[in-house]
């Protein structure tokens, strides 16, 4: 439910605006008089449950860390952005319903937002907080691209607004011309090809383009047949007979001249003896036996037997293995001289005949015959022949088969049946390069390329429809429109450059100012505008640390060299974006209706930055319509109160303090009671109470007077009484006879304080575990109360 406010009329369960405030977007010169409602926000469920914030022209606001500061900063950004994103983000967890704000202005209306809209005139806000950081300067150890252009459109500002929503009208004019280009380049699609929009639209007319299109198109469908005929086969030589007739005759020819007949007469008689199977073999064998003088078998004395002197010669491995190569020629002459081989040569002289009546229809070609009978003829009579000696040489192995007119006869019946083959291949070569001349001659006819040659003639054709040379004329008439507005465009840019370039370099040296204020040992150089990368405008900068350029680098770069991250310290990076802030708005001619949030300005800064933060503050306290400070530090509120006051502005201070379930809420803050010591604390509250202030607790009085007293004589005997010394202590030490020195000063008032001690330890739990039972009389406590300060002021 929205608050009624004067100005603002009640329509159903909200306020109704005044129609000229109504619209989200609207801006006003104006401040924010009150908050009346911020719920649903993080930790702010019900920041204004102790009734609404007053918020003065300058207000400071206390918080501890993690109770809801920057929840408040994103709740002013969202006001000044009309962003319910950013509110919807931050809706409080353990809440269904979603986030309300109330914002009443000092002219009665109100800003606000309610079912996920804005409403009311803004006021106009600027923000310094940890976003502002995030999105504008840094992030962590590095300065992003997109840090960069946020940082240019903040450092810009209102002066390049009209000039950029310029731009952006050239830019949406050109847009426009480009949609009417490609509408006529997509009419102009379907006919281009295989040129391209502007060559398409450049082509002359030819006047034989017909004829040139035909001849073309019988070109190619003969290309497109020799495609096919590329997957013909061509005719193959045939394989020669391959025999070695020089090794048979070698071996035929070959004696053992250590085998002698005599020897070889005897073994065969005595072997023709005993037909068995195997005997011959057998007694070869046993003769391997026969190393001694006696037979293995009956061990008779067999030195001089004439039989087993001829078995020594007849079976020696000589010619054993004659035997065995003589054996083997058989086969070989019957495999190598197989008709087999001629039904090879025959088959594939069919092959090749088949191959060459399929070219005929394309080449004029004649098959080459082969004599099949011939070449059967020719290679049985040579089997014949060299089986006929080797059956001779089997008879006799030691005798040496063939002559030379043998040889002679065998040699030439194999070369009468290469030389046919030979004679044959000769004539399938000339034939096949033929076949491979036409075949090459047809390659280079591409159809692909004859096709683009025919479409590029059909296109030249296609220029001249009506229907085209329309688009083409809404297509010249778009581009011309279209580098006009592109010329325009980079005139307004140069503009903005220059402006980009004056204004940045006086940026510059304002932010250069401000850091060297704060007392930091580094500067910016080089403040410039940048197109690289996106095409958009962003900064570009470096760093000066110890009269060295630092760039910015990345996160990359940490382990490699000098950065933004690893050169400039946490403080350091935290005073260049305050310094970015501060030096944007100071340069602001429209400052003075602004208002201006600072989350944290001197967060993790040191005293000298702490004050000129405080001196910053001041000044601009004095220039902006109003002013909010966010700290977590007591003590930094509690000195820009007093510095503000000095400078006759009276502050208003409020804190945002832990409610119910661990929400926050906005409260009054007594900044010099949290910025107090325990013993000035404890004397306000003793003090208070004399002077009858009613906000007194008695119980807390009572306990604050020993505490009071022991704190005032820590102060008074500062190297006398150590540190950790409770009161009762102390007056132990003042009455022991051994004490020397100041301390026996007091032993005039050791009754005194006993008795003090003596009563206030009463409320105390290290003294009395029913400390908390012990009633308190008003008019006993006064007593004592007095008793205490007047030790104090009577005995300074």
């Amino acid at each position: 439910m929205w608050h009624k406010s004067p100005g603002s009329l009640e329509f159903g369960s909200q306020a109704y605006f005044p129609s000229n405030n109504d619209r989200c977007n609207s801006r006003m010169t104006t401040m924010i008089k009150k908050i009346l409602k911020i719920k649903n926000v993080g930790l702010l469920q019900d920041a204004t449950l102790n009734g609404a914030v007053e918020l003065a022209t300058v207000t400071a606001i206390y918080a501890e860390n993690g109770r809801g500061k920057s929840t408040f900063a994103a709740v002013m950004r969202a006001c000044q952005l009309a962003d319910v994103g950013r509110l919807s983000a931050r809706k409080t967890i353990d809440i269904e319903d979603p986030p309300e704000i109330d914002f009443l202005l000092p002219t009665g209306a109100h800003v606000g937002c309610q079912a996920n809209t804005w409403v009311g005139p803004r006021p106009e806000i600027v923000v310094f907080d940890s976003e502002f950081v995030e999105q504008n300067v840094y992030s962590g150890f590095e300065v992003r691209a997109d840090q960069r252009q946020a940082l240019l459109e903040f450092a810009l500002g209102d002066q390049m607004v009209q000039l950029k929503q310029h731009v952006d009208q050239l830019t949406k004019d050109i847009e426009a011309q480009n949609r009417k280009r490609k509408e006529a380049e997509k009419a102009l699609a379907g006919f281009a090809p295989p040129y391209s929009t502007d060559q398409f639209i450049a082509l002359q007319q030819l006047p034989n383009s017909q004829q040139q299109i035909d001849a073309l198109q019988k070109r190619r469908e003969a290309a497109r047949n020799a495609q096919k005929l590329a997957t013909r086969q061509s005719p193959a030589s045939l394989q020669l007979i391959q025999f070695d007739a020089q090794a048979i005759f070698d071996l035929l020819k070959k004696k053992l001249v250590d085998v002698e007949e005599f020897s070889e007469a005897i073994v065969k008689a005595h072997l023709a003896k005993h037909d068995a199977a195997g005997f011959e073999n057998w007694v070869s064998h046993g003769r391997e036996y026969l190393n001694h003088d006696d037979c293995p078998f009956c061990g008779q004395e067999i030195n001089g037997i004439e039989l087993i002197n001829a078995y020594r010669s007849y079976f020696n491995k000589a010619y054993t293995s004659l035997k065995r190569s003589v054996d083997s020629l058989k086969n070989r002459i019957n495999s190598d001289l197989a008709d087999s081989k001629i039904n090879t040569t025959i088959s594939a002289a069919a092959t090749n005949a088949a191959r060459i009546e399929a070219w005929k229809d394309q080449i004029n070609l004649t098959v080459p015959q082969l004599d099949e009978n011939v070449l059967y003829a020719a290679i049985g009579q040579m089997r014949e022949q060299l089986l006929l000696l080797v059956a001779a040489k089997h008879q006799q192995p030691l005798v040496a088969v063939g002559t030379q007119g043998d040889i002679d006869v065998a040699v030439a019946t194999l070369t009468s049946i290469n030389q046919a083959i030979i004679s044959y291949n000769t004539e399938i070569a000339a034939l096949a390069a033929s076949i491979a001349d036409f075949k090459k001659r047809l390659a280079a006819d591409d159809p692909k390329t004859l096709e683009v040659e025919i479409k590029k003639l059909e296109a030249v054709l296609k220029r001249q429809l009506p229907d085209v040379l329309s688009a083409i004329a809404d297509y010249r008439a778009a581009e011309t429109e279209r580098k006009r507005l592109d010329e325009k465009k980079v005139q307004m840019r140069q503009q903005i450059d220059a402006l980009m370039q004056s204004t940045l370099q006086q940026y510059q040296t304002s932010i250069n100012q401000l850091i060297s204020d704060f007392g930091a040992e580094f500067s910016i150089e080089q403040l410039k505008p940048s197109y690289i990368g996106s095409g958009e405008p962003r900064t570009e900068y470096v760093l000066s640390v110890r009269n060295t350029q630092v760039k910015l680098g990345s996160r990359t770069d940490l382990l490699t060299g000098h950065s933004f991250g690893s050169t400039l310290s946490e403080a350091d990076k935290r005073t260049l974006a305050f310094s970015f802030f501060v030096a944007r708005l100071k340069s602001d001619p429209n400052r003075a209706s602004k208002v201006v949030v600072l989350d944290d300005p001197v967060s993790s800064l040191d005293r000298n930055r702490r004050y000129q933060s405080m001196r910053l503050i001041t000044s601009l306290a004095t220039d902006c319509k109003q002013m909010i400070i966010l700290s977590h530090d007591p003590f930094f509120v509690r000195d820009l109160h007093e510095r503000l006051v000095d400078h006759k502005i009276t502050p208003g201070i409020l804190a945002i303090k832990r409610v119910h379930n661990g929400y926050s809420a906005f409260g009054t803050c007594n900044i010099e009671d949290i910025c107090s010591s325990d013993y000035y604390r404890h004397h306000r509250i003793v003090a208070d109470y004399i002077d009858g202030k009613p906000t007194v607790n008695t119980r807390d009085v009572a306990k604050a007077i020993r505490p009071l007293l022991e704190g005032y004589y820590h102060r008074r005997f500062p190297d006398i009484i150590p540190r950790k010394l409770m009161f009762g202590q102390i007056i132990a030490r003042v009455v022991d006879p051994a004490t020397k020195g100041p301390l026996t000063h007091l032993r005039s008032l050791a009754k005194e304080l006993g008795e003090i001690n003596d009563y206030s330890g009463q409320f105390h739990h290290d003294t009395n575990q029913r400390a908390d039972t012990i009633p308190v009389v008003d008019s006993e406590l006064l007593i004592y109360a007095r008793r205490a300060l007047n030790l104090i002021y009577q005995n300074g």
